[in-house]
């Protein structure tokens, strides 16, 4: 976001700790200095900061992220009211689709897939729980921002714009607001490979409170067999019944 104040120590922190989580092994102070361009003393000192408030562990002489971090993501979805209310349906999706079902909401003008439920099918995407994703190039995204009202839209265009990750990717306003409108109409959208390419999906979203965040669920899988008949009608009806399932678990 632009036009902020921000503290400098506090992102230098932010960026140590997310080199260390994005690492599959653990890391030297010298290593970590060169990565995020600081000195080895800076680094040194944010990373006993991060150790001693639980986020970071040390193993011999290098650092690893801590399992702490988990419980921070645990809490903070724990108090989404959708996700309780989704997170079975969700599991249930998944179980007779044989696809990867996902929930996401929108946060600041992206999509965050918050859970991800596996089915049956050797295949998963290349995005986990926690990916902030933009909300034009995903089912679940697009059917957010088509349950958002118009200006809220245009500020999320104007601040995020449309870029293009696929060949496939909708770039221009208004061939967005169109799809958006049919989205609107038809209560489904779809994603034909315009994040990954050779992955298509299919969401819908949950209409919740104006002070919950947009939601949306979704099915997503590899082109070669969410095609046809079964992306359009069997899986479409599947993920349309599971959001009509978790409304009903929201206004109980």
């Amino acid at each position: 976001m632009t036009g902020t104040t921000t503290v400098d120590a506090t992102m230098n922190s932010f960026r140590i700790l997310e080199r260390l989580v994005a690492s599959d092994e653990a890391l030297g102070v010298t290593e970590l200095a060169a990565d995020v361009g600081l000195s080895k003393g800076v680094v040194h000192t944010h990373l006993n900061t991060l150790a001693e408030l639980g986020y970071v562990t040390k193993r011999d002489r290098k650092y690893l992220a801590s399992m702490g971090l988990l419980a921070l993501g645990e809490d903070v979805r724990s108090h989404l009211g959708v996700f309780t209310a989704a997170r079975r349906h969700v599991d249930n999706l998944a179980r007779v689709t044989g696809e990867v079902s996902t929930l996401f909401v929108e946060e600041d003008g992206v999509g965050i897939c918050v859970y991800m439920a596996h089915g049956s099918n050797d295949w998963t995407p290349e995005y986990a729980c926690g990916t902030r994703i933009p909300l034009h190039v995903t089912a679940p995204g697009k059917a957010m921002l088509a349950s958002l009202g118009r200006e809220r839209v245009a500020d999320i265009l104007d601040e995020r714009g449309l870029d293009a990750q696929t060949a496939e990717t909708i770039t221009d306003r208004n061939v967005l607001r169109g799809e958006l409108r049919t989205i609107r109409e038809n209560g489904i959208s779809f994603c034909r490979e315009e994040q990954s390419a050779g992955v298509i999906g299919v969401g819908t979203s949950i209409a919740l409170t104006e002070r919950a965040p947009a939601a949306a669920i979704g099915v997503c899988g590899p082109s070669s067999r969410l095609t046809g008949r079964y992306l359009e009608e069997d899986i479409t009806g599947q993920v349309i019944s599971t959001a009509k399932s978790i409304q009903v678990d929201l206004t109980r």
